[in-house]
């Protein structure tokens, strides 16, 4: 019953500030929460949002922060948008730049002096920070073109002390900012708190999701073998000790997932696993339900006490992942006499190699989301284009559609249902205030995913609303030329995605076109959908590509104010058969995905006889696979759409 569920956790969800978490808040409930008691939940939810509190004028906040500052003795902050556990996805009470600024986005760096402010984003939200933010206040920069370090070099007074959060920071990061800050004469200060956290009197309380046990039958490996698999690789190290603060890391060492954040199935939580396999996971206690029974040499203690572990570890050698930890924790086993042994986290590595159940597991999903999504394009086919459905009612019903399947948990992130122009902009997201009408003469474009207990799944489909100009349907077979050739590539074991990520532009490069986001990112099993430590992009890691890893295959083009194009399904990492005289072993892509790609948008004179031959051998497969999970309204529409071109 409703009653029953912590306050807190009511609460945190009521008090969540603008943007997706109000709306998904059903998937930080218990899973297996009876409907009326969800329905007691939504009403004690709907009472507390009628209670909170009215929130100061932005610039009222920008105008406190500062006088905190004044307080603490620093000059200006630099404030990241991040929490501890360097959370893609954050909780409601560690959204402090949404609650600054107003940007919502899910990555930017906010810089606040006496005299003046800017706000930092990448590409992707360069047209959503100026419909967000007040550019009369804040200085709208570019993440990577001209990065926080940069600007402050330039404007940073003489002499001037800039706090940090040690709680948000990278040491990379405060590499770049201590340079930065002496080039002008000044001094980093690492801040004892956050001062927006003093300022912020309606802050929601931290999550308080429970805690779950991820079934063997779809993780595949039992979590003792994974904790003696990675503690194998300290004792190789010579380390003592592995710390970890990513959640997604944890989950799958201890084949636990939680609800403490939106779309990602992760519980806010600290561990130690040590060589011999034993592991302290440190958590909030009120996460643990009572019939939760974990492994004897798990052993669970107060979130609060992860500090105080740290500095018993004086003496250890203590492997610790830069990249991913925050200098708060490096400091304080430095400061305790601990060795750091800097090097990747090796969970990430083993967790984004899938093993059989996993990748079965994924296969099994594919088919029943592609039967969601095809449901979703035949019902939006049946639609008038007058502008009687928008964006979001659109991206309500597919979400409904995918809530059906009985091991659905919701949302793998916001979906992204953009008409004409808005598709323009490659991580748009529908508001109230952006929602258009879905009219003729178009393009809509859904990027949705779904989280299922035995896989994530991410699909990106562009479909014609009435007709459609010529020039789209070039561009759109341009983008499928990319998408096949990625798709169908052969390459030999040792190859990066950077390396792979050209056949993905190639077509569009012909044509002095592009694309500015990546190609392909990793995805978890029911986890992250934004997964490490392999992607294909431009600028791509040094981790190669290998077999049972999941990314996602997602060219596109975007003309500006128009329309936009995306064509995505996610592909796994599998050997290949070599020729005799191979000097190498061979991978290729397994396609995923099951969904036709929408042949009213297909130019056929633009494919070769091969990419003809993928297609059609793609949409038979779709044809034969979803066949059995549909309707038979469904599946009158299918069987056109995957006809042979």
């Amino acid at each position: 019953m409703a009653e029953k569920l912590d306050e807190d956790l009511l609460r945190g969800i009521a008090a969540a500030p603008p943007g997706p978490v109000p709306d998904d808040w059903q998937r930080l409930l218990p899973p297996d929460l009876a409907p009326a008691a969800r329905a007691e939940a939504a009403a004690r939810i709907a009472a507390l949002r009628a209670e909170r509190p009215a929130e100061p004028p932005l610039a009222a906040r920008l105008e406190a922060l500062r006088s905190r500052l004044r307080t603490l003795g620093v000059d200006g902050l630099i404030l990241q948008r991040t929490d501890s556990f360097n959370s893609e996805y954050l909780p409601a009470a560690a959204e402090r730049m949404a609650w600054l600024t107003g940007f919502t986005g899910s990555a930017g760096v906010t810089v606040v002096l006496a005299e003046r402010a800017a706000v930092f984003v990448d590409g992707r939200y360069t047209v959503q920070v100026r419909q967000q933010v007040d550019a009369t206040r804040f200085e709208i920069c570019h993440l990577i073109d001209q990065p926080p370090a940069s600007w402050l070099e330039r404007h940073l007074p003489e002499g001037a002390a800039l706090g940090y959060d040690p709680g948000l920071t990278k040491k990379a990061e405060r590499e770049r900012l201590t340079a930065a800050v002496a080039a002008r004469g000044g001094r980093l200060v690492a801040l004892p708190e956050n001062p927006v956290d003093s300022i912020w009197t309606t802050r929601p309380a931290a999550p308080l999701a429970p805690v779950a046990r991820h079934d063997e039958r779809y993780a595949g490996e039992p979590a003792a073998s994974k904790r003696q698999r990675i503690a194998g690789l300290l004792a190789e190290r010579g380390v003592a000790a592995l710390a970890l603060t990513a959640p997604d890391s944890i989950a799958w060492l201890l084949n636990l997932r939680g609800g403490d954040i939106p779309y990602n199935p992760l519980t806010l939580a600290y561990a130690l696993l040590a060589r011999d396999g034993t592991c302290r996971l440190f958590v909030d206690p009120r996460k643990l339900p009572p019939d939760l029974v974990l492994d004897n040499a798990v052993a669970v203690e107060p979130e609060t006490a992860f500090m105080t572990a740290l500095d018993g570890l004086g003496g250890c050698r203590v492997l610790v992942d830069p990249s991913a930890t925050h200098v708060a924790f490096l400091d304080r086993l430095a400061a305790a006499g601990a060795v750091l042994v800097e090097g990747d986290d090796p969970c990430v590595l083993a967790k984004a190699r899938k093993n059989p159940v996993e990748l079965e597991g994924a296969r099994a999903a594919q088919r029943r989301d592609g039967a969601a999504v095809a449901r979703f394009l035949a019902w939006l086919d049946a639609q008038p284009h007058d502008g009687s459905l928008t964006e979001l009612a659109a991206a309500a019903r597919l979400e409904a559609l995918r809530a059906e399947d009985p091991l659905a948990r919701g949302p793998s992130f916001a979906t992204i249902a953009a008409h004409g122009p808005n598709a323009a902009i490659p991580h748009y997201h529908p508001s109230p205030t952006s929602d258009r009408p879905l009219t003729a003469g178009t393009v809509f474009l859904i990027d949705s995913g779904g989280q299922y207990l035995d896989a994530t799944t991410d699909i990106t489909r562009t479909v014609p609303l009435g007709a459609c100009p010529a020039e789209v349907a070039a561009r759109f077979t341009l983008v499928l030329k990319g998408h096949i050739a990625l798709a169908t590539a052969l390459f030999p074991a040792g190859t990066t995605g950077a390396q792979l990520d050209t056949l993905a532009r190639t077509a569009l490069w012909r044509h002095g076109l592009d694309f500015d986001h990546g190609t392909g990112h990793g995805v978890g099993s029911y986890l992250c959908v934004h997964e490490g430590p392999a992607r294909i992009a431009k600028a791509g890691t040094r981790t190669a590509l290998e077999p049972g890893m999941i990314l996602s295959n997602e060219p596109g083009y975007y003309k500006a104010d128009a329309y936009g194009i995306r064509i995505e399904n996610l592909i796994a990492v599998s050997e290949a058969p070599a020729p005799a005289d191979a000097e190498r072993p061979l991978l290729a892509f397994e396609t995923l995905t099951l969904c036709p790609i929408d042949r009213r948008l297909i130019d056929p004179a633009l494919l070769t006889a091969d990419e003809r031959a993928w297609l059609d051998a793609y949409h038979a497969r779709v044809r034969r696979e979803l066949a059995p999970l549909l309707d038979a309204a469904t599946l009158a529409w299918l069987e056109p759409m995957c006809a042979p071109l």
